[in-house]
């Protein structure tokens, strides 16, 4: 048995070194979610860079990871404990709707996350303005994971 079996996979420290700092503060908020990703759950990512989909992969490499389209309508069949939008749904013509899409996606004991950042004028729409169109698309409930000046972290459940 090798050292690295010994390792949890959601050890904070190990997931820092694959993810960062930031990123694994917001993956670890989600606790159950998070756990199934580690042993081989599902993930998909609305839009966003490369970037932020390889340090998702990296800290999950037993997850499939599917980068979706802000439409999400080809995946309309599969589901995912961990559905993420990836900077960039405040700037979509139709973020409600595709919330909604979205939240569709996710099984029931999973997790949509919104990651927004703050552009480089400083203008981001706030979390209570996402948050606003994530209940009006249909989730139960939405907590805010993360704030920092660069932007911040939304989870929105579809149950209590």
């Amino acid at each position: 048995m090798s050292v690295s079996t010994l390792i949890q996979p959601s050890d904070r420290r190990a997931v820092q070194a694959t993810a960062g700092p930031a990123m694994a503060e917001w993956l670890l908020a989600l606790g159950p979610v998070v756990h199934r990703l580690d042993y081989g759950g599902r993930v998909a990512a609305v839009g966003g860079d490369g970037a932020a989909v390889a340090l998702l992969a990296a800290a999950h490499p037993l997850a499939t990871l599917d980068a979706v389209d802000a439409g999400a309508d080809a995946l309309a069949a599969a589901t995912y404990d961990l559905v993420c939008a990836l900077d960039g749904l405040a700037e979509l013509a139709d973020p409600v709707g595709t919330a909604r899409r979205a939240l569709r996606l996710v099984r029931p004991t999973g997790a949509f996350v919104v990651v927004e950042a703050s552009r480089p004028d400083g203008f981001v729409d706030g979390p209570i303005t996402i948050g606003g169109w994530l209940l009006r698309a249909g989730a139960a409930r939405v907590r805010l994971l993360a704030a920092t000046s660069h932007g911040f972290v939304l989870d929105a459940r579809t149950t209590h």
